[in-house]
């Protein structure tokens, strides 16, 4: 951008270019997230939810949350020279995955936020051919999120959490396969477990500091 340019036009260019990233990152963590919940529920006997859950905290991230075993790590490159940072795991009942994106500035404007949001679902959603079965605004100490719940293709169910953090954008997604033939232990569990995972999502560092 010209030297010259006015600072309300910078502040669009900014504001359209996250709305790009949003809707792809949207859209990569739901792919990703079909594809670590195409699982069978045949056997949770001995699934690790069961267990002691793990405190997972990644350096430099900005938050921890717990997870029934250790994740995985990776990243992938978005375009504008931008990384969509991920922690997925995958067990016999469902599929848990993290992201965060950091972008150059801050947005802070609620209503920019919210149309942000809002392009970057519509986007995913459309993408994917998923159902938006119900959402609503939450929070995290002072900034605000959504909360979307997807019928996604081959019975996949998944529960999306998005939070704007200043110049960071982290999501949480709960993937899981119900069946019809499930039984009332399963569901409970599948319910619990899912309350336990994207409940626990916590901001920590400078996010708590500042």
């Amino acid at each position: 951008m010209g030297a010259l340019q006015c600072p309300a036009i910078r502040r669009i260019g900014r504001t359209s270019q996250v709305k790009r990233t949003i809707l792809v990152s949207t859209f990569i963590l739901l792919c990703l997230a079909s594809i670590h919940g195409q699982h069978s529920q045949a056997a949770i006997a001995d699934n690790p939810e069961s267990g002691t859950w793990i405190n997972v905290a990644p350096a430099n991230a900005g938050f921890t949350i717990l997870m029934p075993a250790q994740p995985r790590e990776g990243a992938n490159p978005l375009k504008d020279g931008l990384d969509q940072h991920f922690i997925t795991l995958e067990t016999k009942l469902a599929a848990y995955v993290v992201s965060y994106i950091d972008f150059p500035e801050a947005v802070t404007d609620p209503a920019a936020i919210k149309d942000m949001l809002d392009r970057g679902r519509d986007g995913a959603v459309a993408t994917m051919k998923a159902e938006l079965t119900s959402e609503r605004e939450i929070k995290i100490k002072q900034f605000v999120g959504r909360e979307w719940l997807m019928k996604l293709p081959k019975g996949l169910i998944a529960t999306a959490r998005t939070y704007w953090v200043r110049h960071r954008l982290y999501q949480t997604v709960f993937v899981t396969t119900p069946a019809a033939d499930d039984s009332s232990e399963v569901m409970k569990l599948r319910q619990e477990v899912a309350n336990r995972f994207l409940n626990s999502f916590s901001l920590s560092g400078d996010n708590v500091a500042k």
